[in-house]
């Protein structure tokens, strides 16, 4: 049986904590020169990934120290990996946001993060199923 899990940066999201929903992709930066006569030439510029939002609910007696730990990470502003669905971002948070239910129970939260090097990115990459792979057993074992 597969295990939903999302890994952001320490942060291991699991049970009622991933989102329904996650969503990826992008545009292709581009510029189009329009020559007389109709023509054109497209100069590609290379991918431009969209930010990666979702949200969701922490719930657990760990879910108000887990909000606090992802606002902390979104304070620091440092590059973090983002791991789901067999694919690997290095990402920033530039948006968190948290409404507490029942304290420490459970927490409804919000979050956005921007890809921050496209060059990072390597889909199903070795290392990135492995992380994924120990963090699906440590929830296994922790179940």
């Amino acid at each position: 049986m597969a295990i939903d899990t999302l890994i952001l940066g320490p942060v291991t999201f699991t049970d009622f904590s991933p989102p329904s929903h996650m969503p990826f992709g992008g545009q292709q930066a581009m510029v189009v020169h329009r020559l007389p006569g109709g023509s054109r030439v497209i100069d590609t510029l290379g991918p431009d990934d969209m930010d990666i939002r979702w949200n969701g609910r922490l719930w657990g007696d760990d879910a108000y120290a887990t909000a606090l730990q992802l606002n902390a990470l979104r304070r620091a502003g440092l590059p973090l990996p983002l791991i789901f669905g067999g694919q690997f971002y290095m990402v920033l948070i530039s948006d968190f946001s948290c409404e507490i239910e029942r304290l420490p129970l459970d927490c409804l939260y919000e979050i956005t993060c921007v890809v921050t090097d496209i060059n990072t990115f390597s889909p199903l990459s070795s290392a990135a199923l492995a992380a994924a792979d120990l963090a699906a057993a440590a929830a296994i074992g922790n179940s």
